[in-house]
């Protein structure tokens, strides 16, 4: 069960730092269109306009996406305080809502900034 802790926890700590980093560079409007990473739909392609709209109207919905990342990295160790037959369905619960929260983030960001680019690129 610690080899599954430690690989989990490495992977959302990753995330969590690759969300806040992302978060900041688009808040800052500093994050280039790219093919890798950020809010990637025809309308934030457009133009660099709506790309950095749409990641400083979603920077705040990225950071909580790394918020919930950090979470998931950091609970299931607290779990281990609990007796041992409910260790693992904790463990399961904290990981699977951490995740949950990661994803609901993601995907508000990526409506928000959807948004943010579509009205740049739709004004008259």
């Amino acid at each position: 069960m610690i080899g599954a802790l430690v690989t989990s926890t490495v992977a959302m700590v990753a995330v969590a730092v690759l969300a806040f980093w992302t978060a900041r560079r688009g808040a800052a409007g500093t994050l280039p269109r790219n093919d890798f990473i950020g809010i990637r739909t025809g309308a934030t392609r457009a133009s660099d306009e709506a790309w950095i709209a749409a990641h400083r109207a979603g920077a705040g919905d990225l950071r909580r996406s790394g918020i919930g990342a950090g979470a998931t990295a950091v609970l299931p160790w607290l779990v281990l305080l609990l007796p041992e037959a409910l260790r693992e369905p904790s463990i399961a619960v904290v990981v699977l809502a951490g995740v949950a929260a990661l994803i609901g983030f993601s995907l508000r960001a990526g409506v928000v900034g959807q948004r943010a680019a579509r009205a740049v690129t739709e004004r008259p």
